[in-house]
Formats: C-alpha cells, sequence, structure tokens
C-alpha cells in the first residue's frame, strides 16, 4: 500500500510545481510534504478522511482511460483503504508522521549503504528484503 500512497504523494506534488527525487531521503519527505499541504484544505496539518477521499477521487489513477469500472473500484477501495492502515492512533485523521513512517522505514531498509539516497543498484539488490506483506521489510 505505501507505493500507491507515494504514486499519489508523487503526483500531489508534481501538480504543485516539479515533483522532489523521491530516490533521496529528503526527496521522499518533501513529496509527502507536499502531498499533505496539497489535500489538507483547511489547514489543520491533518488530513481528514473526507480529504483523502477527494484526493484518492482526482487520482490521475483512477483518472486513466480504459481502466474497466471493476478495476476502478477495487483500486479505489485500496487506497482508500490506505487511510486506516495509516491512521497508526486511530483518530481518524493522518499525520505527516504517520504517512511517513512505513516509507521511511522501508527507505531506510532499501539504502543499504545509508548515504540517504536509494540507487537503481540497492533497490534491486534489496527489494525483496524490504518487501514485507505490510510495506515493512519481511
Amino acid at each position: 500500500m505505501s507505493i500507491m500512497i507515494l504514486f499519489l504523494a508523487a503526483a500531489a506534488a508534481a501538480k504543485a510545481h516539479a515533483a522532489p527525487d523521491t530516490s533521496t531521503r529528503n526527496g521522499l519527505i518533501a513529496s509527502y510534504t507536499a502531498m499533505v499541504r496539497r489535500i489538507d484544505t483547511d489547514h489543520d496539518d491533518k488530513v481528514s478522511r473526507a480529504e483523502w477521499e477527494v484526493m484518492v477521487d482526482a487520482s490521475p489513477m483512477l483518472q486513466a482511460q480504459g481502466l474497466s469500472e471493476a478495476n476502478r473500484t477495487y483500486l479505489r477501495t485500496s487506497l482508500m483503504a490506505g487511510f486506516d492502515q495509516n491512521d497508526s492512533d486511530k483518530d481518524g485523521f493522518l499525520t505527516l508522521d504517520e504517512l511517513m513512517a512505513k516509507p521511511l522505514f522501508r527507505f531506510a531498509c532499501l539504502d543499504a549503504n545509508h548515504d540517504a539516497k536509494v540507487s537503481q543498484t540497492e533497490m534491486a539488490a534489496n527489494m525483496d528484503r524490504c518487501s514485507g506483506p505490510s510495506g515493512l521489510p519481511g
């Protein structure tokens, strides 16, 4: 699920300006920060379920031409489930920290040489090890 959320974050950031380089730790954080700023329409530094739903419905993935209604429904349901999966304190809101927890953990797993950048070599060598069922290392 964190991969889908990364795509949503990149899409949200790209609408505002050039998307950050998510192969770097700082770029990954900037991408998620831009996403939260874009979808947090009431500017309370957290994302409500309603704000999340607006983002999901506007997602380029759901707007893709040729996507069957069944696939669109499945994808939308999966993206909406991401809200509950990331709401670790179950308060009905997502904070930047909650949204970043799994991606940063996974980034650290992939970044084998700890240089705050994930190269294609690191990605290829570590993807299986760093891709457990919950998006966390297995």
